[in-house]
C-alpha cells in the first residue's frame, strides 16, 4: 500500500504541530498546504518540505484528493471549510473549537455521517501520555471507583505583548461565545466527560477579575453532575504560575498531573505496606518520569514545537484508522458529547 497523503489548510503557529506530527510518521506524505496569506504558506511548505502551496482551499481540494484534511485555521473559518470538505467526502481533522456553536457543530456531524466521512476534533490532550496512565489507572481498578475528576486551567492573559488582549488588535477567540476562554473550554469539556461519564447537570461561574480590558471574563468555573462522578472544570487568566491540571480521586488512590509540564503522575495511595516506603517509592517514579519527560521534549522545544505529546499520539492514530479502515481515535460521539458540554458552559441560564 502507498503512502497516505494529508493536506492543511491555515499555516499559523498551530499548523507547524500538526506538521511536525505528521512528519514523524513514515507512511504520511502532506501533499499540500493552504492559508490566505502567501508568505506563511510558503513558508510553512518551505520549512517541512513540502512541495505545493495554496492560497485557496478549494483550490487545493479540487487539485489534490487527500486522506485526511488538517483544518487549522481561526474557529469562525471552520465551519465553512469543514462543510467544503465534507460535502466532498474527505475526511476532517479540524481544531478546537470545531465550530462557534453546537447547531453548527450538528451540521456537520450530520452531513459526516451521511457522506461515511471521518470528521474529527483535535481533541490532543485526551491522548497527552499522563491523560492515558491516568486512564490506565481506572481501566485496570488499581484507582478504585472514580469519584471526582478536576481539570483547571491557569493562563496568565494579561502579561507584557499577549496577544489576547491587544486592543489594536483584536484576537480571533473574542468572538467566541465566553471570549477568550471559549478557545480552552473544549479541553475542559472533553478531560472532564473522560471521567464523569454521561452529565447530568451543570452550573457555571463567569467573573472578570480584571476590569480594564476588552475581555467579557478572565475567569471560569464549572461544576458538573455526571453519570458516573462529579466534576470541577476551571479557567484562570490571573492565577498564576500557568498550569494545567488533570487530578482524578478514586476510592483507593488520587492521581495528579500538570500537563503543561514534562509527562509526569503524583500518585497517593492507601496501600498495605509501610506508608514512608511507600511515599519513596511514589517520589521516585515521580522523579524517573519528570527526567524522561524532559528528555523527550527537549528536541521538541528546540524546534519551537509544543512538547504536547497528545498531538503526536492522536494524528498518528488517526492515519493508522485510515490506513486500517477503522473506527477512529475520536468519533461523532465523543465529540458531541463535548460539544453539547461547552454549549452548557456558555448558556445564560446555566450560570449561578
Amino acid at each position: 500500500m502507498g503512502k497516505l497523503t494529508g493536506v492543511l489548510i491555515g499555516c499559523g503557529a498551530i499548523a507547524r504541530e500538526h506538521l511536525a506530527a505528521v512528519a514523524e510518521l513514515g507512511d504520511v506524505e502532506v501533499a499540500g498546504v493552504c492559508d490566505i496569506s502567501p508568505a506563511r504558506a510558503e513558508a510553512a511548505a518551505e520549512r517541512f518540505g513540502i512541495a505545493t502551496w495554496y492560497t485557496s482551499h478549494q483550490k487545493l481540494l479540487g487539485d489534490i484528493q487527500p486522506d485526511l484534511v488538517h483544518i487549522t485555521t481561526s474557529p469562525s473559518s471552520h465551519f465553512a471549510i469543514a462543510k467544503d470538505c465534507l460535502s466532498a467526502g474527505l475526511n476532517v481533522l479540524c481544531e478546537k473549537p470545531v465550530t462557534l456553536d453546537y447547531p453548527e457543530f450538528v451540521q456537520l456531524k450530520t452531513m459526516a455521517a451521511r457522506n461515511g466521512c471521518v470528521f474529527m476534533e483535535n481533541q490532543s490532550y485526551r491522548f497527552h501520555s499522563s491523560v492515558r496512565r491516568i486512564e490506565d489507572l481506572v481501566r485496570s481498578g488499581e484507582l478504585g471507583d472514580v469519584l471526582e475528576v478536576q481539570v483547571c486551567i491557569s493562563r496568565d492573559l494579561f502579561g507584557a505583548g499577549n496577544p489576547y488582549v491587544d486592543r489594536n488588535a483584536p484576537h480571533f477567540a473574542l468572538a467566541l461565545r465566553g471570549g477568550v476562554i471559549g478557545d480552552f473550554l473544549p479541553h475542559l469539556a472533553y478531560l472532564a466527560h473522560m471521567f464523569t461519564g454521561p452529565v447530568r447537570d451543570v452550573r457555571t461561574i463567569w467573573t472578570k477579575h480584571t476590569p480594564d480590558s476588552p475581555l467579557p471574563a478572565d475567569e471560569f468555573r464549572g461544576f458538573i453532575k455526571g453519570a458516573g462522578a462529579n466534576g470541577y472544570v476551571s479557567f484562570s487568566g490571573n492565577g498564576q504560575p500557568n498550569g494545567f491540571l488533570v487530578r482524578v480521586a478514586g476510592t483507593r488512590m488520587r492521581t495528579e498531573a500538570n500537563l503543561f509540564e514534562p509527562p509526569r503522575l503524583t500518585m497517593k495511595r492507601s496501600p498495605p505496606g509501610e506508608p514512608a516506603l511507600m511515599t519513596l517509592v511514589d517520589g521516585i517514579a515521580e522523579s524517573r518520569d519528570v527526567l524522561l519527560g524532559k528528555l523527550s521534549g527537549f528536541p521538541r522545544k528546540l524546534g519551537g514545537i509544543n512538547s504536547n505529546d497528545g498531538l503526536s499520539e492522536l494524528v498518528a492514530r488517526t492515519y493508522r484508522a485510515l490506513a486500517r479502515r477503522e473506527p477512529p481515535p475520536v468519533d461523532l460521539e465523543d465529540m458531541d458529547a463535548a460539544a453539547r458540554l461547552v454549549d452548557c458552559f456558555t448558556r445564560e441560564d446555566l450560570k449561578l
